[in-house]
């Protein structure tokens, strides 16, 4: 990682960290340059940018470190695109987001979910001209 970017207690920009929830559930998000951490959740309707403290939600955050080896800036930069995006609990939940910025392979459930999409769509719109 590169010296200049700036550590926030022993996160790092690109971090992945994560709080637990619900008893057995865990939510992930990824630490910014700015010491935020970038999620997706349901409680907040999407990909979302919150303070540490604000994530924690007084709980401890537990860090992953990077995830596979992208670079930090560039992890940063894909989750800010995604901004405002929605969340699904199939395909768009927090550990998709999480591997979508850090550009990892999709996941099973993604596949199958874009698959039931593309197939839905290709049904829906033959009906549709009809």
């Amino acid at each position: 990682m590169s010296k200049d970017l700036k550590t926030f207690g022993h996160f790092q920009p690109g971090d992945v960290v994560s709080i637990p929830f619900g008893g057995v559930l865990t939510h992930y998000g990824v630490v910014t340059a700015r010491g935020t951490v970038i999620s997706n959740s349901r409680k907040h309707d999407g990909v979302t940018e919150q303070s540490l403290e604000d994530f924690a939600a007084g709980r401890r955050i537990r860090r992953h470190g990077q995830a596979g080896g992208a670079d930090p800036l560039h992890v940063e930069a894909r989750a800010r695109r995604a901004l405002g995006a929605s969340y699904r609990l199939a395909g768009s939940n927090c550990g998709d987001f999480v591997g979508h910025v850090h550009r990892r392979k999709p996941t099973i459930t993604q596949v199958g979910r874009a698959s039931l999409m593309a197939l839905g769509d290709l049904i829906g719109n033959s009906r549709k001209y009809r």
